[in-house]
């Protein structure tokens, strides 16, 4: 069992003595100031889900436009959208919430890159959902017959995301191939203003408010569970599984009892969620934490979304909350060190364990569907007031996530170019070898192979700091299975066996939306490894390039090193040449322990 955590956390008392839990839910004092951005309030997230249960027709509203899409003939819909207007889609779909299309509900593709392959694939999910052949030569007749039951439904949760206005040039294009009218195949769901909402407006694309009640005052990584980007999906799945409206209030009032949330504010030192800010922060170093995540194999699909809410809203000023999955760090490797290190392990009942903390939910039990989807917004529920307490406890202003308009901006730039990736052959600091070049930042010594120059350069930062607190290896676009392997032995290998550090493994673009926001201002003890592929497959259906996607490599690495962030870009052109390098580097991070 945990030590009561009231007796000895300097955390718990100032949350206790300074009401920060009732600050949050009134908006005032300081939770009011950490809460807003740019002057504006974003906290409806707090109370939103008891809002929509004491309103008698909000959540009826939203699963009559459940009911309406099956009633239309939609069995499938491509989610477009980056971060939190996506992130908690994919959650349920790897859930099992938005299953493959079997006759009987509606099935829901995420959607968060701009890699051509990205599209190709939910195309070819489709198709093989209806048994047809895609031909070399794409006609009428065949997108007529493969879109006919397909939308895509664009979300934006900020003012600025571009990806899913791509997204849908590309769809509308298709459907204007295939004679099949616009207003009952796209949707739209974003903020009054956004870029999104300016594109939906000029293309008479049907829009929805992404609160129920049209207020604009929720952030988009607490998307879930009071916006439609959680409950139309919810919405979705219960009306098909159930054959039945008001199951959507059955599974929200269901999570609200289980949050508890008047508990936190009455007894804070009872609420679990509560105590683990506490332990997070007092745990923490100068506002630092890592935080590695173990859940069950049934809730893997959670800890992406805790990610982004974690980094997305607490990555600023050096300080911030780095999450992982759980990863067995070798503690007698030359840069391992436990400040400000928590591992946590959240289960359904108590066991014995070996972890440094448990939170124990009973919830998380059950097998039931409309049970399992209560327990999953129950979760974000929770991690929420986490966050925000964090937030509270080391004085960071969760709302916003100022860093990334840089590389934004920078990617509009470059997406005007003829090719992004020319600033390859203009960059001094840089390491071409058999098809594969390195580009590292300024000052870099470089040798004659490109795993040689990254391992030397990572020990050189190791001695300049002291230490590192995590290794990132981001891939720009898909990845094959064979390459998404190599990706997790670096992290075991180097990372975790060599050097004693965990390593994060993420997908980008989507990441570039989620968690680079700490990466550009969090936690700066890191060493950022980019991988791009010099090429990309072809759309199958109409005209979408990789223009977008190599312009966001590009852009991403050139903000982080504006920020002075250790980033690196390796530019390659076949999966055989990545297995070379991550080999070089695996077999010479040694060096390390003996020099």
């Amino acid at each position: 069992m945990n030590a009561p955590v009231e007796e000895t956390s300097p955390a718990l008392r100032r949350i206790l003595q300074e009401d920060a839990i009732g600050q949050l839910r009134r908006r005032d004092g300081e939770m009011a100031h950490l809460g807003s951005e740019d002057g504006a309030l974003k906290l409806d997230w707090v109370e939103g889900v008891d809002r929509l249960l004491q309103d008698s027709q909000l959540l009826e509203q939203v699963e009559s436009e459940a009911i309406s899409l099956w009633n239309t003939g939609i069995r499938h819909i491509i989610w477009s959208g980056m971060g939190g207007s996506v992130i908690t889609v994919r959650v349920l779909a790897d859930m099992g919430f938005c299953d493959g299309y079997n006759g009987t509900h509606i099935a829901i593709y995420p959607l968060d890159s701009t890699d051509p392959a990205a599209l190709n694939s939910i195309v070819r999910q489709i198709a093989n959902a209806k048994k047809m052949e895609i031909p070399q030569t794409i006609d009428h007749t065949f997108l007529s017959t493969l879109l006919q039951d397909v939308m895509m439904i664009g979300v934006s949760m900020g003012m600025t995301s571009e990806e899913p206005m791509t997204h849908l040039e590309w769809f509308t294009a298709c459907l204007e191939q295939a004679h099949l009218p616009l207003d009952t195949h796209l949707m739209v769901m974003t903020l009054p203003g956004s870029y999104l909402d300016k594109f939906a407006q000029q293309h008479s694309i049907p829009s929805r408010p992404l609160q129920p009640d049209g207020g604009t005052g929720t952030g988009g990584r607490m998307s879930a569970p009071a916006t439609r980007v959680f409950l139309l999906p919810a919405a979705i799945y219960l009306t098909r599984a159930f054959q039945a409206p008001g199951h959507l209030r059955t599974v929200l009032a269901q999570s609200w009892q289980q949050y508890n949330l008047d508990l936190a504010t009455q007894n804070p030192a009872q609420h679990p969620f509560v105590q683990l800010a506490a332990r997070l922060s007092d745990s923490s170093v100068e506002g630092s934490s890592r935080l590695l995540l173990d859940f069950s194999d049934e809730w893997q699909a959670l800890p992406q979304w805790i990610e982004q809410l974690m980094e997305e809203s607490l990555g600023k000023g050096g300080k911030g909350i780095v999450v992982f999955n759980q990863q067995s760090l070798n503690t007698h490797a030359p840069t391992y060190h436990n400040n400000g290190l928590l591992s946590v392990h959240v289960i359904a009942h108590e066991e014995q364990h070996s972890f440094s903390y448990t939170v124990v939910q009973p919830y998380m039990n059950s097998s039931n569907g409309q049970e399992r989807l209560a327990a999953v917004a129950t979760q974000f529920l929770n991690w929420q007031l986490c966050m925000a307490l964090y937030g509270y406890l080391q004085d960071i202003q969760f709302a916003g996530q100022p860093a990334v308009e840089n590389y934004k901006a920078r990617a509009r730039a470059l997406r005007t170019a003829s090719d992004p990736l020319v600033i390859t052959s203009q960059w001094p600091d840089v390491v071409k070898q058999d098809g594969l070049t390195l580009l590292t930042p300024s000052g870099t010594t470089l040798y004659e192979t490109a795993a040689e120059t990254f391992t030397h350069a990572l020990q050189a930062i190791i001695k300049a700091l002291g230490t590192l607190d995590y290794l990132d290896i981001t891939f720009n676009g898909l990845i094959s299975h064979d390459v998404s392997s190599l990706m997790h032995i670096y992290q075991r290998d180097t990372g975790n066996v060599n050097l004693g550090l965990p390593v994060k493994v993420r997908r980008a673009p989507a990441a570039y939306h989620s968690t680079e926001q700490s990466e550009m201002d969090g936690p700066a003890r890191l060493v950022s490894l980019r991988l791009l592929a010099a090429q990309h497959e072809p759309s199958l259906l109409g005209d979408y390039t990789d223009m977008f996607l190599r312009a966001q490599a590009i852009s991403t690495w050139q903000a982080m090193l504006d920020v002075h962030r250790a980033c690196f870009l390796l530019v390659y052109d076949n999966e055989e040449q990545l297995h070379h390098f991550f080999d070089g580097v695996t077999n010479r991070s040694g060096i390390l322990e003996r020099e």
